[in-house]
């Protein structure tokens, strides 16, 4: 069965990108906010939820559907295809304070940074998607054009 997921882009005012640091038996990633699709949730009902839940944020602007991605992972010897929909929001810049994590996320989660999609077009840290940077880089190059 194929997971329904949403993805974050909550971008502060000087166009960074908010990500949170995880860790796995022997890897650290980051990653953006976001999680699965409740049963009866709208997309935007979802992301409210997710980032409440992992960084405290109360009053979720309306985001903007601006990709979608199916992939597939293996994590601790199962498969998981995952259908995701990604919707970027315009935030103010804040400190993430997660309210409501999992036991899972509360033993791997690690810090929590803004990046600029410059840094993370540079890092050697592992990000998930990959190609995150580039894709932030193409988004925020074509949303600023008239």
């Amino acid at each position: 069965m194929v997971r329904q997921a949403v993805k974050l882009l909550l971008l502060d005012p000087d166009d960074r990108l908010l990500l949170i640091q995880s860790r796995n038996t022997d890897t650290t990633y980051w990653y953006p906010v976001g999680g699965g699709i409740e049963p009866g949730e709208s997309l935007q009902q979802a992301a409210s939820r997710e980032a409440y839940e992992e960084t405290g944020l109360r009053d979720l602007p309306t985001g903007v559907h601006v990709w979608r991605r199916d992939h597939t992972y293996e994590y601790e010897d199962q498969r998981y295809d995952v259908h995701e929909e990604w919707l970027m929001h315009r935030v103010d810049h804040f400190d993430p304070a997660p309210a409501e994590l999992t036991p899972y996320e509360a033993r791997t989660i690690l810090a929590f940074r803004w990046w600029s999609a410059a840094e993370l077009e540079a890092t050697r840290d592992t990000v998930y998607p990959p190609t995150l940077g580039r894709l932030l880089t193409t988004l925020l190059t074509d949303s600023i054009q008239p």
